[in-house]
């Protein structure tokens, strides 16, 4: 099966919320939710954050940054211009709580708000985003960012892989993903989102979500600590029916 890559690519990445996150996740939300029945075409800047803080695909889930900040010697050099520097690491403050990100992103609406947002602010702005959101996905993909992604960098794809599951409390199904894949910053050296695929269907060709399914649970291990951060399937619906 080849890989699909989700909204990360170029101007369709999903952001990194930092301090943009925090203020607009603090924002009590008057209007009905805009994936309800505002066309992708309509979506403006706050309708887009309130995806990606305030909607059934998104969750936060704080992590104590228990690991060494990254060391010059795990970065490699690199000379532009006969000059050489390092990039910007984003570990040199370690200690206390870091808030990761999650987000369900093979669902129409992140992709509608991805392919949105490249339209408003990216040099893209002819996006068919209908075509783009509505795109058939072969796997669920669930990405995990944060300012600090440096247990990523130091674990191989393979290392995730491995030690990471989506859980269907209805059916007690765990499934692991059939692949990891790292996004990285402009220099390609430092990781800043990982992308987990999930199989749609089991071995037996059944869906591996079912409409039974009231929560399911992504998790995975950081640094020693398994982090379990659960999504609502029958709350993940748009206009247009089920979306994730």
């Amino acid at each position: 099966m080849s890989k699909q890559h989700p909204p990360l690519r170029d101007t369709l990445r999903i952001p990194v919320f930092l301090s943009a996150v925090l203020l607009f996740a603090a924002l009590a939300w008057a209007s009905d939710p805009p994936w309800l029945g505002k066309p992708y075409q309509q979506w403006d800047d706050q309708d887009i954050q309130r995806i990606f803080t305030d909607s059934p695909w998104a969750r936060v889930t704080p992590v104590i940054r228990n690991w060494a900040p990254l060391s010059s010697d795990e970065l490699p050099n690199l000379i532009a211009g006969g000059d050489r520097g390092l990039p910007s690491n984003p570990s040199e403050n370690s200690g206390g709580e870091l808030n990761f990100f999650v987000f369900w992103a093979s669902s129409r609406v992140v992709r509608g708000a991805s392919a949105r947002r490249a339209v408003l602010h990216g040099p893209k702005k002819d996006i068919d985003i209908e075509k783009y959101a509505n795109a058939p996905q072969a796997e669920y993909q669930i990405v995990v960012q944060s300012a600090d992604m440096t247990p990523f960098f130091r674990q191989k794809e393979q290392f995730f892989r491995a030690n990471s599951f989506l859980e269907m409390k209805g059916t007690k199904l765990r499934i692991s993903p059939s692949h990891v894949h790292y996004e990285h910053d402009a220099k390609g050296i430092l990781v800043t989102s990982a992308v987990f695929y999930f199989p749609k269907k089991t071995g037996s060709g059944q869906p591996t979500i079912s409409d039974s399914d009231k929560l399911v649970d992504f998790i995975f291990l950081l640094e020693g600590n398994f982090h379990r951060v659960g999504f609502e399937p029958q709350k993940m619906v748009d206009k247009d029916g089920p979306a994730y």
